[in-house]
């Protein structure tokens, strides 16, 4: 450290004069010697010293206190103060600069040497504890999660932008608080909400846990992280909370486990779904001593329209078919679309068999009317295999085959019809 400049504020000469002498022996350099606090202001801002031995009684309208306060405010250089004072009052005025050090009136140069050096070696060690702070700061502000940290009483001591955002309170209406006054959660959309605290914490959090955020009346899915901080003796001394909003991965995946459960094309249940609605069916069926309808559909001469006017206005077709089977089936009833042209329907709480033919009927009369598809009129008539439960089978494969069996029967007959299963097939 030495070589370093050193701006002594001196109000006695002869004093002055023998620290100043001290200051070189110890090889440092004097930045200047000035004996009032607006001289030291002023040499301070044109000299840029590295310290300032400031004495506190001092002449002029600045005593040294309030110099050294300014000086450090203004230009962060620290200071040591000299004084012949040591009642209590004084001591506490001056700690509001924010002081290095203190030497007490007479020193020697050794007394000084090591008052110097600690201020250097202090003042080196708070400006990197500062620039790490800043550096700290500004990354965990620019970080896409919300970040919250607390100390070991779970008080929030730090909030990140994005934080502040989620939770939609500023940093200073949370900062001071409790943990668990702030951050409410609660699990699964219709969870009962409960304060985040270190309790909790110290328990674990699991990421894939379904937390959502509770701020007012709305509920924000998140993903959560969150632990202890501790020391090297074990003890805990705060916690860090990390987390994010997920509402766009909700929606895909809510998105996803609809198309893995529906046709793309028609919005239509798939295989799969119908297969649970099928199963479920059956058991109701069984329970309640009703019977139940399984109609595998074909479209008539499908492969020609494609052929005719291309595989996008079949696809169209597809469309408006479904649509229609939608309107005449009941809300009981599940309509799905296997693949092709090839559709299936559920026809649940049937008290009779006749009443599923009545359906399927009507279903064949309205494929004999025009559907419009893309501005062209035509008519697209549809052939029809019925199955029932338990007349014609117990279990959901049975009824699919017999359903189908009766389809090829349908077709065999001509077409634009509707067949019932019948053992001779």
């Amino acid at each position: 450290m030495k070589g370093k400049r050193i701006l002594l504020v001196e109000d006695e000469l002869l004093i002055a004069r023998h620290i100043e002498q001290m200051v070189k022996n110890l090889g440092y350099q004097v930045a200047g010697v000035v004996e009032s606090g607006e001289q030291a202001l002023r040499v301070a801002a044109e000299q840029a010293p590295d310290l300032v031995l400031m004495d506190i009684r001092l002449k002029g309208q600045l005593d040294g206190i309030e110099a050294a306060t300014r000086i450090w405010k203004l230009y962060s250089i620290p200071i040591v103060y000299l004084t012949a004072f040591t009642d209590e009052d004084t001591l506490v005025k001056a700690t509001l600069a924010e002081p290095f050090g203190y030497l007490i009136k007479p020193f020697d140069e050794k007394e000084l040497l090591v008052a110097i050096e600690l201020a250097f070696y202090k003042h080196q060690v708070d400006t990197e504890n500062k620039e790490k702070r800043r550096w700290l700061k500004a990354i965990l502000s620019s970080i896409t999660d919300g970040l919250i940290s607390t100390d070991r009483e779970g008080i929030i001591n730090f909030i990140n932008p994005v934080a502040e955002q989620l939770l939609g309170k500023t940093s200073e209406q949370a900062v001071g608080q409790p943990l668990e006054n702030i951050f409410l959660i609660q699990e699964g959309p219709g969870g009962k909400p409960w304060g985040l605290n270190l309790d909790r914490l110290a328990s674990g959090l699991v990421a894939d846990e379904d937390f959502y955020l509770v701020t007012g009346e709305d509920r924000l899915p998140v993903e959560l992280r969150g632990s202890l901080i501790r020391d090297e003796a074990g003890t805990v001394v705060g916690s860090v909370l990390v987390f994010r909003d997920i509402t766009q991965r909700k929606l895909q995946e809510e998105r996803l486990n609809y198309l893995a459960i529906h046709d793309a094309l028609t919005d239509l249940p798939n295989r799969l779904l119908f297969n649970d609605r099928l199963r479920i069916g059956l058991e109701q069926a069984r329970r309640r001593n009703l019977k139940l309808g399984v109609i595998m559909l074909d479209l008539d001469f499908f492969k020609v329209i494609n052929d005719t006017y291309g595989h996008s206005f079949g696809d169209l077709v597809l469309i408006e078919a479904g649509k229609i089977l939608k309107q005449l089936t009941r809300k009981t009833d599940t309509v799905a679309r296997f693949g092709g042209d090839e559709f299936t329907i559920l026809l649940g709480e049937l008290h009779t068999g006749t009443s599923g033919l009545q359906i399927a009927e009507r279903i064949v009369q309205a494929f004999n009317l025009p559907m419009t598809v893309d501005n062209r009129k035509l008519v697209v008539t549809a052939s029809l295999g019925l199955a029932l439960f338990p007349d014609h089978g117990q279990e959901p494969e049975e009824l699919l085959k017999r359903a189908d069996l009766a389809l090829y029967a349908a077709k065999d007959a001509g077409r634009n019809r509707v067949q019932l299963y019948s053992e001779k097939f």
